[in-house]
């Protein structure tokens, strides 16, 4: 029986939409693969038993878009990947999701990303009348580099001045991308959802008009 062309371009768009999925969680933990992560792979037998780690549910993407989205804007470089596990289970969210989120800061994002975090923490207490310490992209540098190699320096106070700063314009950027993507998020599930159960649906009659014919055909005969 031919099949409607609704239900071919619905089939098409399904294998796409399964290819980009599989290419997205290529190189992220899953339950097959978790075992080959260093740190994670201490956890695998456990992560493996807990089902909203590797589900794509709304109610486990939202928590790891927030979640994620936070500890990648977060002064934390270095420390993400076993912070992401904890922080999923925590908040029973996507693992891959928050993992993956951790490649927004890498080698070559880190300051910049850091840098604009420590000028909207700034920024916020200036609305409070309140003024923190200046830092321009050079100090920036160079106070990432001396805290990479263990370096803190002698003024501790401006130090944790920064790390402070930078903590607090993290949550927010976080809290604002977050949102956003949990928005088209939920956007994108909503159609994928209907368009699944539309596929069913044509599915279903074409089905049930194949069964009727053989039906027909074999009273006929």
């Amino acid at each position: 029986m031919t099949i409607d062309p609704e239900e071919e371009n619905l089939q098409t768009l399904r294998r796409e939409r399964i290819a980009r999925t599989k290419r997205f969680l290529r190189k992220l933990p899953r339950r097959t693969n978790i075992h080959r992560y260093p740190v994670l792979k201490w956890f695998a037998a456990s992560a493996r038993k807990r089902s909203y780690l590797w589900s794509f549910r709304v109610q486990a993407v939202t928590p790891a878009l927030y979640a994620g989205f936070i500890l990648a804007f977060l002064p934390l470089y270095g420390i993400q990947l076993i912070l992401s596990f904890v922080l999923s289970l925590i908040f029973r969210a996507n693992l891959a999701v928050v993992v993956a989120l951790q490649f927004i800061t890498n080698p070559l994002t880190v300051i910049p990303i850091y840098f604009t975090a420590f000028q909207i923490g700034r920024l916020f207490l200036r609305l409070f009348g309140l003024e923190g310490p200046h830092l321009n992209m050079t100090q920036a540098r160079a106070l990432f580099s001396g805290i990479h190699q263990g370096d803190w320096g002698s003024n501790l106070q401006f130090f944790f001045s920064v790390i402070g700063l930078t903590s607090l314009g993290a949550l927010m950027m976080g809290i604002f991308c977050a949102a956003i993507a949990n928005v088209v998020y939920k956007a994108t599930a909503r159609e994928v959802t209907l368009s699944y159960q539309r596929l069913k649906e044509l599915q279903a009659r074409r089905e049930a008009v194949a069964r009727s014919a053989q039906e027909n055909h074999t009273e006929n005969h």
